[in-house]
């Protein structure tokens, strides 16, 4: 605190001696001045600081000593301010007091309020009555009274804590949370606010005695504690409670420790480090526990006690240097249905991917390097996961040159160790040329040449393959040139309100015949799906493995409209017809006629309070549908309705299964501070029912947070039960991390 005692007294020397300038003169004892207007008084202090003093009356008794201001007391020195409505300065006891709405204005935005104070030792001591503190983000601190030590140390009596705003209906109604204590200790060195017999009251009732707790300040943003607890119960574990602990080591590092005690099962130890470096960061995460295990079917299982059981996820990233990064993700879990069934941690779906990987960008170049293995989540028994090592990538864009063309190259080194499936190693190198034509009509064409080969060095698991053809060991390849053109015609109308804008599109490609040789194995292309995204595309298969090849045309449609207030109308059609048959590309990829299947989107968003999103996917022969997505969307803040519907046919891959699923959510904005949310998963399908139904209520204003859900899983097997599970937290804002 600014030694506010040497600058009254410099302001008392230059009061008596030198105002004369503004108007002022010295006095005898107990004499008065009472101008107008109110003077000011500016000094230097020791620190070379300015010195500013504005009152509307100054009184000086020489014969004790004493200088009081009047009126509209204000000092200031750098960023400090103190106002009051009176002041005075003993100069024999070198003590300040100030009264009547005694103000002091910290430069760290902290607003002390007070009836009275009395300050000694350059402003460092004294004591404070009827005492109110504004601290930043506008939590508050109450007392009867207080004592200021070392400039940094308030020590308050009967205090009280919140950062909830007072009902301005009922001004004397308690907030809705507060922290009252016997004693109160703020401490600015440290940042921490100290409470001995203290208790938390909701609406002014207590809940919770301790007889110590401590929190940071509101300007610390990190700090170690307790953080927000969870509690609830589940089906699978009964009533648990989550109480993870921030420890903060340094500014940039950290470890939460996440502990969940369970009624059915035994503890489990969570935790997460995170560490930043000048090039990169690490994050690191996972758990573990002992617990039974149920292995097999729902006919015939097999149950393991106390199993270690336990999850991690990992990831980092460092760079290099400006052009190279490397990093690594990794996720692994000890069981298929640890995550699933416990359910505290993120839902990693069906499968998890590991990597590891180095990668660089420069100018239009882009390459990497790459090792992946994969966990497969589903129920039931699989063969083995495949490992890829290396998976080595390049990906370059040349400069438009003379004739506005441009160079691409494409090259793929692969090596894959797939358990049951055959191995291989596969290198892919891929060429092309292309350049826009834009005719003065308003024709936009693009001609595009390339020339692909694939090596392969083959491990087959046996004689033949899954449909039945023979297979070698050993080295085999092959080399597709391709040429193309694609143009598209867009019309455009202006009206009012918006634009209408229709673009007729078509491509023609053209390869030899062939090319998809059995004895070149299927991991990576498996699932081959037109679509609006790939039906424009010279290639539609998903990987390298297989190669959509011979000659072929596409004719789609753009259909949109443009609402000058940000609405918007838009449909896309389109389909691809091959002049050949391919029947080795339909063995293992489904596509089976020259026709491929009628794709689309349709998008409808006329303001904020309306869309829809429409994409299908349709037989050609027989115009069924292999896949609809319709997303659906209405309302405002006050109620919102959502649906997801999802069909995909079981004919899109040989191993696949019908999906038939539509979500139904409702929110709802009852209040200002009150939100609800309701949702349901159904199964479509013959035989199927409810997947899942969640319900959340919400509460959410300056100080705190209320989040209760409620969940209904009816997915079961043999070590998971249909779950129910009820969860609840309680965040009270600025209290951050507790320490009890």
């Amino acid at each position: 605190m600014v030694a506010y005692s040497s600058i009254v007294h410099r302001l008392v020397v230059l009061a008596c001696f030198t105002l004369s300038g503004i108007g002022l003169s010295a006095v005898p004892a107990l004499s008065q001045t009472q101008p107008a207007e109110p003077k000011t008084a500016q000094t230097i202090n020791e620190d070379g600081l300015p010195i500013l003093l504005k009152a509307d009356e100054v009184t000086q008794d020489r014969e004790l000593g004493v200088v009081v201001a009047r009126g509209g007391v204000e000092i200031a020195q750098g960023d400090r301010v103190l106002l009051a409505d009176t002041l005075s300065y003993n100069q024999n006891a070198k003590t300040v007091t100030a009264s009547g709405n005694v103000q002091i204005l910290e430069p760290d935005g902290q607003v002390i309020f007070a009836d009275y104070v009395e300050l000694s030792d350059d402003m460092r001591n004294g004591t404070i009555e009827n005492l109110r503190i504004l601290l930043t983000g506008n939590a508050r601190i109450a007392a009867a009274g207080g004592r200021r030590t070392n400039g940094t140390t308030m020590e308050m009596a009967r205090g009280v804590y919140s950062p909830c705003k007072v009902c301005k209906e009922t001004p004397d109604a308690a907030p809705l949370w507060q922290i009252k204590a016997d004693r109160v200790i703020h401490n600015k060195t440290e940042k921490s606010i100290d409470y001995y017999d203290a208790s938390l009251e909701m609406f002014g009732v207590p809940v919770l005695y301790t007889p110590y707790m401590t929190h940071p300040d509101p300007t610390v943003k990190r700090k170690s504690g307790f953080l927000t607890p969870s509690f609830g119960t589940k089906t699978n574990t009964g009533l648990f409670l989550r109480t993870p602990y921030f420890w903060n080591i340094g500014p940039d590092v950290d470890i939460t420790l996440d502990p969940i005690l369970t009624e059915k099962q035994k503890a489990f130890m969570g935790g997460e480090y995170r560490q930043a470096f000048d090039t990169g960061e690490i994050n690191l995460s996972g758990s573990f526990t002992y617990a039974d295990q149920v292995i097999g079917s729902p006919t015939f299982i097999r149950k393991e006690d106390d199993v270690f059981r336990g999850h991690i996820f990992t990831d980092g990233r460092f760079d290099l240097n400006e052009t190279y990064r490397a990093g690594w993700d990794i996720n692994r879990s000890t069981d298929q249905t640890y995550l699933r069934k416990f359910n505290f941690w993120e839902d990693p779906g069906n499968s998890m991917t590991s990597k590891v990987y180095a990668e660089g960008f420069r100018g239009r170049n882009y390459m990497s390097a790459q090792a992946l293995s994969f966990q497969d989540l589903c129920l039931g028994q699989r063969s083995d996961t495949p490992i890829i090592l290396p998976l080595l990538d390049y990906n370059g864009v040349g400069e438009a040159g003379k004739y506005g063309g441009r160079w691409t190259l494409d090259a793929n080194a692969r090596g894959l160790t797939d358990g049951d499936d055959p191995d291989s190693q596969r290198f892919s190198l891929k060429a092309g040329y292309e350049k826009e034509f834009i005719s003065d009509w308003g024709l936009v064409s693009t001609a595009s040449g390339s020339l692909r080969g694939d090596l392969y060095n083959v491990d087959q698991t046996g004689a033949t393959d899954g449909a039945g053809r023979t297979v070698d060991d050993g080295i085999t390849g092959r080399i597709i040139p391709r040429v193309g053109l694609e143009s598209r015609y867009p019309f455009a109308r202006y009206s009012v309100g918006g634009r209408q804008v229709i673009e007729p599109m078509v491509a023609l490609y053209a390869a030899p015949n062939g090319g998809n040789s059995q004895n070149i194995p299927n991991s990576d292309s498996t699932v081959f799906e037109t679509d609006d995204v790939n039906v424009f595309s010279a290639d539609r298969t998903p990987g390298l493995d297989r190669v959509e090849t011979g000659q072929k045309a596409v004719a789609g449609i753009n259909l949109s409209h443009y609402q000058d207030n940000g609405g918007r109308l838009a449909l896309f059609v389109g389909q691809s017809y091959r002049f050949r048959s391919d029947y080795d590309l339909s063995v293992d990829t489904g596509v089976e006629n020259d026709r491929s299947d009628w794709v689309g989107r349709l998008e409808i968003t006329p303001n904020e309070y309306f869309s829809l999103f429409y994409r299908f996917n349709y037989a050609a022969d027989e115009f069924e549908a292999n896949r609809n997505e319709l997303s659906f969307s209405a309302g405002g803040d006050g109620i919102r309705f959502s649906s997801n519907y999802t069909y995909i046919r079981d004919s899109l891959s040989p191993d696949s299964k019908s999906i038939e699923e539509l979500s139904l959510n409702l929110s709802t904005q009852l209040t200002d501070n009150w939100t609800t949310q309701l949702g349901t998963l159904q199964d479509l399908r013959d035989g199927g029912g409810s997947l899942q139904h969640t319900a959340g209520l919400k509460y959410e204003d300056e100080c705190f947070i209320f989040l209760g859900r409620y969940l209904r899983s009816y997915i079961n097997s043999a070590d998971i039960e249909q779950e129910d599970a009820f969860l609840f937290t309680l965040t009270y804002k600025t209290l951050g991390e507790v320490t009890f």
